[in-house]
């Protein structure tokens, strides 16, 4: 699948020359791309014309993307666009644990724009497809509770997947996503724990709420 390449695309990053040269090129690309160089001012941004995506540093100063994200996310209008975000810095566990179900993916510098691209074209097929399954599903009948209780799951688990492919550079996280005996992170054991109880959930809710292949 092709992203749509009219998207509004909010671009935050405090270092000034890597801000400018992505939203130049996206334009280029034919996004409507803009960029914002702290979380201070993504947050008034938001506030006037609200993006179909954010792309969000994490080490900016005074206020860091965690804590943007946090606003953004806690603060209409803008509290459903999905955000992607991006560092040099290694992810911690701690981040995941805390920052991981606000977020639609992660990327590590240095970003190659076609990696960025491709990002923004899996978060918002996904998003559409979820979407899609809503509405399947109640129109079927299905629990409103229940319905908008699997469109969180379905976006999580994907993300969960992802953070524990990044984490098991890091740190030794089989393939079936449990860890080395001899190797004891509790925040670590804690978050593989959560994501397969996601994805059981997950599955659950899709076979009530969404019967067939």
């Amino acid at each position: 699948m092709i992203v749509d390449q009219r998207l509004k695309v909010l671009y935050v990053d405090d270092e000034a020359l890597l801000k400018m040269a992505f939203v130049e090129t996206l334009k280029q690309q034919g996004f409507d791309a803009r960029g914002a160089l702290s979380g201070r001012e993504a947050i008034d941004m938001v506030h006037v014309d609200v993006p179909d995506i954010i792309i969000l540093d994490i080490m900016m100063r005074p206020m860091d993307g965690w804590e943007t994200l946090m606003h953004i996310k806690e603060h209409e209008p803008a509290a459903n666009v999905p955000i992607i975000m991006q560092t040099g810095k290694s992810l911690t566990i701690k981040d995941v644990l805390k920052y991981g179900d606000q977020i639609d993916d992660y990327l590590v510098k240095p970003v190659r724009l076609p990696d960025l691209i491709r990002s923004i074209d899996i978060v918002m097929a996904r998003n559409d497809e979820i979407t899609r399954k809503k509405r399947l599903a109640l129109e079927g009948g299905g629990d409103p509770a229940e319905v908008a209780e699997l469109g969180k799951l379905l976006k999580l688990v994907e993300v969960e997947k992802r953070l524990i492919g990044i984490l098991g550079r890091i740190y030794p996280i089989q393939q079936n996503g449990t860890i080395e005996n001899d190797f004891e992170i509790p925040e670590l054991h804690e978050f593989v724990h959560k994501y397969e109880s996601h994805k059981s959930r997950c599955k659950e809710l899709r076979t009530r709420l969404l019967p067939g292949p």
